[in-house]
């Protein structure tokens, strides 16, 4: 956890922001680990509940027993600091090894060098195969590393230095990592991450108005309850860990140099050797001034996706399943939103909205329309969709193909072209370009919820979601439209400023 959210979550005397999707989360996370486990209990011999009024001895009690797996455990630390309450404890052979229980795909493609088991031969190391475990999921293996050391004070650790995770892959699989391996093992960094920590507590009983650590901006500070509290202090002093890749590291070099402001950073040269890269500096610049600016020479007109019938595509799934899919068909300089729906939600439904969606997608080709949307999440979706039901698009081999030869992904055109303040998705690009959604909340996890609550019996929902995906496919073609309006005779782009001039100019009235 953060060290300054440890500060925030035990002295800040302030009420934090409670997000309904990151409460959604929690409650998923939860139905998710109550399904493995009661999968884990079906599959294993002996299984121990830790029950009663003192949780750690009757831990004690269920390691000493032998049981092949213990459930609700609780562990302390011989100093009474230090406090675990990992989601399972599996016997290998001669110790227990913890498990945490995870709501999002812990397996790749690359990353940390591991082993797989299927849930059937948990306690059978032999019974793995090999694995990588995703970087970007590090944290899990620090929080069973810390439920690893309290089971070593314990005198019940194996032998083998692993650590499991379980994630929401289909079938439930665990993925054993060995905590003591690598260049710095996952135990060195959990047991220099303690020292922090403590030390992080240790101030704040002295000095609780303000954290040891100031507060720096990254990917998880968008799912901390201290989001707005620590964004809104780094904004007022136009922090420079606002712009992507800038590391407290990063931070601190340049405030040696007196450089402390995002101002001072597009003043930079790019090439300068103290940032991360040249993007930085760009990207400083199209904050300082609060628009979308040009990678590249303005003079030169930007090649906008286009044809004489633009069609632009959004879907909004519901745990993976699709039960709408949105086309906006601008032709003819008018347009025509057409969407394809199934409120059941169910496979039965999905199957049929796939095999029309399949068919419109396969007229699209045939008029030859460029069909626009946002990240290649329509892509891979509809190729899961596709295996699923063994359905494909009529006159194409893969799902993939037909994207190749039909589809255009306009955030990766934007992001090769135009140079963002705060990032490239959907609802950061289109404000910039004048476009505003009708609903006051929009987003995919949102429309999530929205979807619940259709189920649940609240029709308004049906208008909020046809209305939230309208949006989405209209504010795609605005991002074209404003491309194409900033013209200064030369084509389209040529009136939006180019990023590696400093200062830009003033705006043309």
């Amino acid at each position: 956890m953060c060290l300054t959210r440890i500060h925030h979550d035990r002295f800040t005397d302030a009420p934090t922001v409670v997000d309904e999707v990151r409460s959604r989360d929690a409650a998923l996370g939860i139905e998710h680990e109550s399904l493995v486990l009661t999968r884990l209990t079906g599959v294993m011999r002996r299984v121990a509940q830790v029950t009663g009024d003192d949780p750690v001895a009757a831990t004690l009690d269920a390691l000493a027993s032998g049981a092949d797996l213990v459930l609700g455990a609780r562990l302390l630390s011989a100093d009474g600091r230090s406090v675990g309450v990992p989601d399972v404890l599996v016997r290998l052979d001669d110790g227990y090894a913890p498990i945490e229980v995870k709501h999002h795909k812990v397996l790749g493609s690359s990353g940390i060098d591991g082993l797989v088991a299927p849930l059937e031969s948990l306690t059978d190391v032999s019974a793995t195969g090999p694995a990588k475990f995703r970087t970007g999921r590090r944290r899990d293996l620090l929080q069973v590393a810390h439920y690893r050391r309290l089971l070593d004070e314990a005198g019940y650790a194996s032998r083998l230095a692993l650590g499991g995770v379980i994630g929401s892959e289909r079938p439930y699989r665990c993925v054993w990592v060995d905590l003591e391996a690598g260049h710095t093992p996952i135990m060195v960094e959990y047991d220099d991450y303690v020292v922090a920590a403590t030390d992080a507590i240790e101030h704040g009983v002295a000095h609780n108005d303000e954290p040891l650590v100031d507060p720096w901006w990254r990917t998880e500070c968008t799912r901390c309850d201290w989001a707005a509290h620590c964004k809104g202090r780094l904004e007022a002093t136009s922090d420079v860990t606002l712009l992507s890749n800038v590391t407290t590291s990063v931070r601190d070099r340049l405030a040696r140099d007196g450089i402390t402001t995002i101002e001072q950073v597009a003043a930079m040269d790019p090439t300068d050797d103290r940032l991360p890269g040249p993007k930085v500096v760009l990207q400083a610049r199209a904050r300082a001034v609060g628009r979308l600016l040009r990678f590249d020479d303005p003079s030169t007109p930007l090649d906008v996706p286009s044809s004489p019938t633009e069609v632009d595509f959004d879907i909004e799934t519901y745990r993976g399943q699709i039960y709408l899919a949105g086309f906006l068909i601008t032709a003819n300089g008018s347009s025509t939103y057409e969407p394809i729906i199934d409120w059941k939600g169910d496979l039965t439904g999905e199957r049929e909205l796939v095999r029309r969606l399949f068919s419109r997608l396969a007229e699209f080709a045939f008029d030859g329309a460029v069909v626009q949307h946002w990240t290649d999440y329509e892509r891979r979706t509809l190729e899961e969709a596709g295996a699923r039901h063994g359905l494909s698009i009529p006159g194409s081999p893969t799902v993939g193909r037909w994207f190749d030869d039909h589809g255009v992904d306009l955030c990766d055109w934007t992001r090769r072209n135009l140079v963002s303040p705060a990032g490239y998705s959907l609802k950061v690009i289109a404000p910039l370009c004048g476009f505003e959604w009708r609903d006051d909340d929009p987003g995919g996890r949102q429309s999530e919820i929205w979807f619940e609550q259709l189920v649940d019996g609240d029709d308004t929902m049906r208008e909020r979601l046809l209305e939230y995906n309208e949006d989405d496919v209209i504010a795609q073609r605005e991002i074209r439209r404003w491309v194409r309006r900033n013209d200064s005779g030369a084509g389209p782009g040529t009136g939006i400023p180019s990023a590696s001039t400093w200062p830009i100019p003033a705006r043309r009235t």
